[in-house]
Protein backbone atom coordinates (compact mmCIF):
# COMPACT_ATOMS: atom_id res chain seq x y z
CA UNK A 1 0.00 0.00 0.00
CA UNK A 2 1.24 3.44 -0.81
CA UNK A 3 0.22 6.92 0.99
CA UNK A 4 -0.46 8.94 -2.19
CA UNK A 5 -0.69 12.05 -0.16
CA UNK A 6 2.88 11.70 0.71
CA UNK A 7 4.06 11.18 -2.91
CA UNK A 8 1.97 14.06 -4.81
CA UNK A 9 -0.60 16.53 -4.15
CA UNK A 10 -3.81 15.49 -5.42
CA UNK A 11 -7.06 15.54 -4.49
CA UNK A 12 -8.54 12.54 -6.38
CA UNK A 13 -7.18 9.82 -3.90
CA UNK A 14 -5.13 9.29 -0.23
CA UNK A 15 -3.89 5.60 -1.32
CA UNK A 16 -2.95 2.83 -3.66
CA UNK A 17 -2.95 -0.89 -3.28
CA UNK A 18 -2.11 -3.27 -5.23
CA UNK A 19 -2.18 -7.28 -4.86
CA UNK A 20 -1.25 -8.77 -8.03
CA UNK A 21 -2.17 -7.86 -10.87
CA UNK A 22 -4.86 -5.55 -9.08
CA UNK A 23 -4.70 -2.10 -8.62
CA UNK A 24 -7.22 -0.03 -6.21
CA UNK A 25 -6.60 3.57 -5.84
CA UNK A 26 -8.82 4.82 -2.71
CA UNK A 27 -10.16 7.66 -1.69
CA UNK A 28 -10.30 7.77 2.58
CA UNK A 29 -12.85 10.22 4.14
CA UNK A 30 -14.04 10.60 7.93
CA UNK A 31 -15.98 11.80 10.47
CA UNK A 32 -16.68 12.08 13.69
CA UNK A 33 -20.86 13.37 13.33
CA UNK A 34 -23.31 11.56 14.83
CA UNK A 35 -25.23 10.51 12.32
CA UNK A 36 -22.24 9.62 10.36
CA UNK A 37 -22.39 12.59 7.79
CA UNK A 38 -20.00 12.58 5.22
CA UNK A 39 -18.78 16.07 2.97
CA UNK A 40 -18.58 14.39 -0.45
CA UNK A 41 -19.38 15.69 -3.76
CA UNK A 42 -20.10 13.81 -7.24
CA UNK A 43 -17.94 16.04 -9.33
CA UNK A 44 -14.10 14.69 -7.50
CA UNK A 45 -15.60 11.02 -7.30
CA UNK A 46 -16.26 10.66 -10.95
CA UNK A 47 -12.83 12.36 -11.41
CA UNK A 48 -11.51 9.77 -9.12
CA UNK A 49 -13.27 6.68 -11.35
CA UNK A 50 -12.30 8.18 -14.72
CA UNK A 51 -8.49 8.70 -13.15
CA UNK A 52 -8.31 4.73 -12.18
CA UNK A 53 -10.09 3.75 -15.07
CA UNK A 54 -7.08 5.69 -17.09
CA UNK A 55 -4.67 3.44 -15.13
CA UNK A 56 -6.46 0.08 -15.07
CA UNK A 57 -7.13 0.09 -11.35
CA UNK A 58 -9.99 0.39 -9.22
CA UNK A 59 -11.80 3.80 -7.79
CA UNK A 60 -13.24 2.97 -4.20
CA UNK A 61 -14.07 5.47 -1.16
CA UNK A 62 -13.19 4.02 2.41
CA UNK A 63 -15.80 5.99 4.39
CA UNK A 64 -14.42 6.12 8.53
CA UNK A 65 -17.21 6.64 10.55
CA UNK A 66 -15.06 7.37 13.97
CA UNK A 67 -17.96 6.75 17.44
CA UNK A 68 -17.87 6.26 21.27
CA UNK A 69 -17.51 2.24 20.24
CA UNK A 70 -14.60 2.51 17.69
CA UNK A 71 -14.82 3.67 13.87
CA UNK A 72 -17.08 1.45 11.42
CA UNK A 73 -15.79 1.31 8.10
CA UNK A 74 -17.70 1.03 5.28
CA UNK A 75 -16.39 0.88 1.46
CA UNK A 76 -18.02 2.22 -1.81
CA UNK A 77 -17.08 2.82 -5.54
CA UNK A 78 -16.28 6.19 -6.50
CA UNK A 79 -19.12 5.59 -9.24
CA UNK A 80 -21.97 4.65 -6.23
CA UNK A 81 -20.06 7.57 -4.60
CA UNK A 82 -20.93 10.08 -7.34
CA UNK A 83 -24.37 8.77 -7.81
CA UNK A 84 -25.33 9.06 -3.92
CA UNK A 85 -24.33 12.79 -3.84
CA UNK A 86 -26.08 13.53 -6.62
CA UNK A 87 -29.20 11.94 -5.16
CA UNK A 88 -28.85 14.04 -2.55
CA UNK A 89 -28.52 16.97 -4.05
CA UNK A 90 -31.32 16.48 -6.36
CA UNK A 91 -33.60 15.67 -3.51
CA UNK A 92 -32.40 18.68 -1.16
CA UNK A 93 -34.06 21.69 -1.63
CA UNK A 94 -31.39 24.28 -0.85
CA UNK A 95 -27.52 24.29 -0.32
CA UNK A 96 -25.79 20.90 1.32
CA UNK A 97 -22.84 20.91 3.37
CA UNK A 98 -23.33 16.78 3.60
CA UNK A 99 -23.82 15.01 0.51
CA UNK A 100 -23.25 11.71 1.37
CA UNK A 101 -24.35 9.22 3.98
CA UNK A 102 -22.51 6.58 5.38
CA UNK A 103 -25.08 4.32 5.20
CA UNK A 104 -25.12 4.21 1.41
CA UNK A 105 -22.13 1.75 1.63
CA UNK A 106 -22.64 -2.10 3.25
CA UNK A 107 -18.93 -3.44 2.10
CA UNK A 108 -16.91 -4.08 4.86
CA UNK A 109 -12.83 -5.40 5.25
CA UNK A 110 -14.15 -8.81 4.70
CA UNK A 111 -16.24 -8.57 1.47
CA UNK A 112 -13.97 -5.69 -0.48
CA UNK A 113 -13.18 -7.94 -2.83
CA UNK A 114 -16.89 -7.84 -3.84
CA UNK A 115 -16.65 -4.20 -4.69
CA UNK A 116 -14.16 -4.99 -7.52
CA UNK A 117 -15.86 -6.41 -10.76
Amino acid sequence: MVNLNKLVKNRFADLLAKRGSTRVMIQVKGTETGGGKFGALPEPARALHALASHLDAHAVYALVHLTPNGPVIRFGTAEDAAALADQRIADYPGILRFHLFIDGFEHTAEDFQDLLP
